[in-house]
């Protein structure tokens, strides 16, 4: 059984960056795992990739890539509203809503105000390194 993971916005755009995420790109490219996304989390990545503070790290044609990627390896997940605040950032609960209708093992997130929860449901929630060791 393939896992099953959502993946946060700003996971995304470090990959998109490069550095020390690069490799982050093959995973979302090599279509070896569930990814579960949501209009929120689309419209979230679209909406910081276009401050201008970021042009200086990647293109327009870098970003219509990795959005095709996902949307060619991704499954949609009508998510609707979280239920409960269970964050506290409330700005974060869109996620974990995603996480808890799409039945994801894996959150991988850098966010502080995610990671300190652990897990949420049956979602464990972890930084990419984690994620890396244990499954690549």
């Amino acid at each position: 059984m393939r896992v099953r993971l959502v993946v946060d916005a700003n996971i995304i755009l470090s990959a998109l960056i490069g550095g020390e995420l690069r490799w982050f790109r093959e995973v979302l490219a090599n279509n070896e795992f569930d990814l579960l996304v949501s209009t929120v989390l689309l419209e979230e990545v679209e909406r910081v990739a276009s401050k201008s503070y970021f042009r200086k790290y990647f293109t327009v044609d870098e970003v219509v890539e990795i959005m095709a990627i996902i949307g060619r390896n991704g499954t949609m997940v009508k998510a609707g509203p979280p239920h409960e605040k269970a964050c506290r950032d409330p700005k974060d609960d869109y996620l974990l809503a995603l996480a808890q209708k799409g039945k994801a093992d894996v959150l991988i997130t850098g966010d502080d105000d995610l990671l300190v929860l652990k897990r949420h449901g049956k979602t464990r929630i972890v930084k990419p390194a984690a994620f890396r060791k244990e499954f690549l």
